[in-house]
């Protein structure tokens, strides 16, 4: 089935629903905005586990990894962004946010 990544959930994995009926369907490697044709592994009651076959599009930011360990650490911010904001029940715009998810310092030597 052709599906759009639209987030990330827990672990890194994309979600996407299912055109037409929004069933959401969670993916390993996939990112927000990625277009991939996947197949369903797994089904639960509320959600289904897909895997990726193709990309047929993209995530706009995609380029290749220089540290075999880039996989691990893809994404970090926006999960815990998100958890921050499911999770802990913040909005993009309450005032305490700035102080609980600070900037990511990147490293000045970088591999």
């Amino acid at each position: 089935m052709e599906l759009v990544c639209e987030s990330l959930g827990f672990k890194g994995k994309g979600i996407c629903k299912v055109h037409g009926t929004g069933f959401v369907v969670m993916c390993d490697c996939a990112l927000p905005g990625e277009c991939f044709l996947g197949r369903v592994t797994r089904r639960k009651g509320s959600y289904a586990e897909v895997t990726k076959i193709k990309t047929l599009t993209p995530h706009r930011d995609l380029v290749e990894a220089l540290c075999e360990y880039a996989s691990y650490c893809e994404l970090k911010e926006e999960q815990v962004h998100e958890l921050i904001t499911h999770v802990g029940r913040f909005s993009d715009n309450s005032p305490g946010l700035e102080t609980v998810l600070k900037a990511i310092v990147p490293c000045d030597i970088q591999f």
